[in-house]
């Protein structure tokens, strides 16, 4: 039986660099704690925080944290027209340290409950020239997507405990917390 999309465990990366130009992509704290700990840069340097128009994120709303300026995503930060950390041979300067996202990315997989692959799509988020001439294993792509899933899983408790905590502070008459005040809230 053929699964939907199979044909993408084929897929290969011309190098291109549109990933890395145009979406922006949603960080965990240990996203940004792998970069810290790659670069040496702080969180700060790391993350541009992004309101609900700046990002497609309707069917994620536990992503958007409370700060004094409003409900925002903490992103990878942009400068000259891509990832901060995009090289001008449009090579990843960060590659062994990249968000789980980037690893993941472009796939948008599906996986039974016995952890077969069930479906398999290529995200859409920017012109992607790709080739079908690699070969990527269903396998690692579940262990990834599993591990993406439980780390965005285990940031957005994150989250959610921290906005219960701006709400307290706002019902009691406080501005809620800055962004510097959630990375000390996540360790970073």
């Amino acid at each position: 039986m053929s699964v939907p999309g199979e044909r993408f465990l084929r897929f290969q990366c011309t190098g291109c660099g549109n990933c890395c130009k145009e979406p922006l992509l949603p960080l965990t704290d240990d996203d940004v704690r792998r970069i810290e700990a790659h670069t040496g840069d702080t969180a700060g340097d790391i993350v541009r925080w992004v309101d609900r128009d700046g990002i497609e994120m309707d069917d994620e709303p536990e992503a958007f944290v409370m700060l004094r300026q409003g409900k925002r995503v903490m992103t990878l930060a942009h400068e000259r027209g891509g990832c901060r950390y995009l090289g001008a041979d449009n090579r990843c300067g960060i590659y062994t340290a990249r968000p789980l996202g980037c690893r993941l990315y472009p796939f948008d997989p599906a996986f039974t409950k016995k952890g077969k692959l069930r479906r398999l799509a290529i995200v859409q988020a920017t012109e992607c020239p790709y080739t079908l001439n690699g070969s990527n294993d269903a396998n690692e792509m579940r262990e990834l997507h599993e591990s993406y899933l439980r780390a965005h899983a285990d940031f957005n408790a994150k989250i959610a405990e921290w906005n219960r905590a701006q709400t307290r502070r706002k019902r009691a008459g406080n501005a809620a917390g800055t962004a510097k005040e959630f990375f000390q809230f996540v360790g970073l």
